[in-house]
């Protein structure tokens, strides 16, 4: 059988269970799939009509595989990673160790995909830089970025499995007038907003904050004045984010929306008088970036406001993921199918 031979490290977990998913919805060409974790065995993972056992990652034969996607956090991917490239694999990673390395190409492949170059070893984006990226890239094409305000609302899946379960049952426990106890969080998620997502670090930002202003100036290649605020939301999937960003040229509304749409991944939805606004229920199970709310500021006349949603899951980590190695096969000239 022709195709890829992948390996999903972390199949079991929310990002590894979407990209089986997206693996299966795009019709890329797999051969081999070979599903890794730290502590699956005995468990199963589904893809199409295979159900596929899933193996001890600490085993694992690098040589049985082209391709890995690695979603199982910072320390699998330091130790792990090295090993499979060294092996001749080319490795995918959704962990944050790799990305600000400056020998590892930090990649949005509608953005930067040349970064790629002959690397092995493949960063992925944090969930809410990818969005952002995808919408500033054709606006700094035409008219050029010099300064971003971003305010995001960060869904709990960003978190992980336990964050949504915790939302879950405070919320049914608010609902029944039960007692909620934190765990994932220091304080309840349910009906609530929280005004930091990760720890706070140097300066007072979060890591979620420095990730997405160093991410964005190593992927758009250009000392970009971007400041953050990360927000988690009681939304169990979608990223939001509230973008006020200054160009370097002038121009028209109807300039700006013309740059959007021909933006790879970017769909404009923006009709306010008719309720059409973008928001995560809408981005849900989507690989669309989807960029609303598009107005010029009242005081500054190069200045622009865009309501920017994505699901951080598929679009923010396993779409982006695939498309990485869709950008290396059509490079290659393998045959993989179009998104």
């Amino acid at each position: 059988m022709s195709g890829y031979r992948i390996a999903i490290v972390g199949a079991t977990g929310l990002v590894g269970q979407t990209l089986l998913q997206v693996l299966e919805d795009t019709g890329v060409p797999v051969a081999t799939l070979v599903a890794l974790a730290r502590e699956g065995e005995g468990r199963f993972v589904e893809f199409g009509q295979d159900r596929i056992a899933v193996e001890p990652l600490e085993r694992m034969d690098w040589g049985r595989v082209d391709v890995a996607f690695f979603a199982a956090g910072n320390a699998v991917s330091a130790q792990y990673a090295p090993q499979a490239t060294q092996a001749g694999v080319t490795v995918i990673d959704k962990s944050s160790y790799w990305r600000m390395d400056p020998h590892v190409p930090l990649v949005v492949p509608e953005v930067n995909g040349a970064a790629i170059g002959d690397s092995l070893l493949i960063a992925s984006p944090n969930c809410s830089t990818i969005q952002l990226v995808i919408a500033l890239a054709p606006i700094q094409a035409r008219f050029g970025v010099k300064r971003v305000v971003v305010s995001t609302y960060q869904a709990v899946s960003g978190t992980g499995r336990d964050a949504v379960e915790e939302l879950e049952q405070q919320t049914r426990a608010q609902v029944s007038g039960g007692s909620v106890s934190p765990e994932v969080y220091p304080v309840t998620i349910a009906h609530n907003v929280l005004p930091w997502c990760d720890r706070f670090g140097e300066a007072d930002y979060t890591g979620e904050e420095w990730k997405l202003m160093r991410e964005t100036e190593k992927i758009m290649g250009q000392n970009l004045r971007l400041s953050a605020t990360a927000v988690r939301v009681p939304v169990y999937v979608g990223h939001a984010e509230s973008v006020y960003l200054e160009t370097e040229q002038p121009w028209s509304l109807e300039e700006i929306r013309e740059a959007l749409k021909t933006g790879p991944s970017v769909r404009i939805v923006d009709d306010p008088v008719h309720g059409a606004v973008p928001t995560p229920l809408d981005a849900a199970g989507q690989d669309d970036v989807l960029v609303g709310r598009i107005r010029a500021d009242l005081h500054e006349s190069r200045g622009l406001h865009l309501f920017v949603v994505a699901d951080n899951l598929r679009r923010g980590a396993a779409s982006n993921a695939v498309d990485i190695m869709r950008f290396i096969g059509t490079r290659r000239n393998q045959d993989i199918p179009a998104r």
